[in-house]
């Protein structure tokens, strides 16, 4: 990837951002919704490959100014800020290393001020590092403080979403009503259930999935 975007410090980002610079998220929105910089416009995505025409769209009008982008290590980054050069926009900067070098020189340097807010989500069974003790999401099922991920209990499932520790006790670590019902058979009809089962969506989804909890409060 060619002619693509400055890369910032963990200082240098913080005085672009205090000087009104647009800040965007190049990340997918189960990422974002744990943790953000704040004012940051984060894409309702759920791949990468949909975020560059959306984050585009989102931009448009504002050429001329400065945007920020970041994400997690800075390779999606380098591809988004290159798109957005190639497509106009006239400055376009980077966070070096992403959060997770931005965290890591924050703690070198404790003078710095951390502007991220909540918890960076990470691909392993943490599935979060807090980074700040700001919750600021909240409980699929209940809607009380959450940033918890965990994966429904229904292998046939498997739906990535937020559940608080008294939801996960309540719903028996399941999504839905139909969930717990699945996870109530026996090992061998819960297997001839997923026979045929393909492309299941993994992420909950403000916009494209309704957890069904009728019967659950």
């Amino acid at each position: 990837v060619t002619n693509v975007g400055e890369h910032l410090s963990a200082k240098q980002w913080n005085e672009a951002i205090n000087k009104g610079a647009i800040v965007v998220d190049i990340r997918n929105h189960y990422e974002s919704e744990i943790g953000k910089f704040k004012g940051a416009i984060c894409p309702e995505v759920e791949t990468f490959k949909e975020e560059l025409p959306v984050v585009r769209d989102l931009l448009k009008g504002k050429e001329k100014e400065d945007v920020l982008l970041y994400c997690t290590g800075g390779i999606r980054c380098e591809k988004t800020s290159a798109y957005l050069k190639h497509h106009g926009f006239k400055n376009v900067s980077q966070l070096h290393g992403g959060i997770i070098d931005y965290v890591r020189q924050l703690d070198k340097d404790k003078s710095l001020e951390n502007k991220f807010e909540g918890k960076n989500f990470v691909f392993d069974e943490r599935r979060g590092e807090r980074i700040s003790d700001n919750i600021i999401s909240t409980c699929h099922q209940c809607d009380n403080p959450c940033d918890t991920h965990v994966n429904c209990k229904n292998e046939n499932c498997n739906l990535l979403f937020l559940q608080c520790l008294s939801c996960q006790e309540k719903h028996k670590n399941c999504c839905s009503v139909e969930c717990i019902e699945v996870i109530n058979l026996s090992k061998e009809e819960r297997l001839k259930l997923r026979k045929g089962i393909e492309n299941k969506k993994m992420y909950h989804s403000h916009s494209k999935v309704t957890l069904n909890l009728k019967a659950l409060k």
